[in-house]
């Protein structure tokens, strides 16, 4: 958790100045979807998904947009959904879009 605070930090006080920006959180499945296996990155990616989505309810009236992308799985180049290319294009979207909180790269597993 101290990686995305520190880092909003550092970069929402310029985004104010300007009245706009993009905050963008990139997680893994288990932000979803807890698992027993992965309790280390479902409880910090729990913690992390609150927190992104208490800035994107909070900042929003500043113009200031908050995403977070859920990739289920490893990102991997051969991969059609989850290669780094990809990835790119669908953070660049929401970025541009600003079109509400939670996107997917690809279907959850359930």
């Amino acid at each position: 958790m101290k990686g995305p605070v520190t880092a909003v930090n550092a970069v929402l006080p310029g985004m104010r100045e300007l009245g706009r920006g993009t905050l963008l959180f990139v997680n893994g499945g288990s932000a979803v979807h807890p698992h027993p296996e992965r309790a280390g990155t479902s409880v910090a990616f729990a913690a992390e998904s609150a927190y992104a989505r208490m800035l994107h309810d909070t900042l929003a009236p500043e113009n200031i947009h908050a995403a977070q992308l859920i990739v289920p799985g490893a990102i991997h180049p051969d991969s059609e959904h989850s290669n780094p290319d990809t990835l790119a294009e669908r953070l660049y979207a929401l970025h541009t879009e600003r079109d509400g909180f939670r996107h997917y790269a690809e279907a959850m597993p359930d």
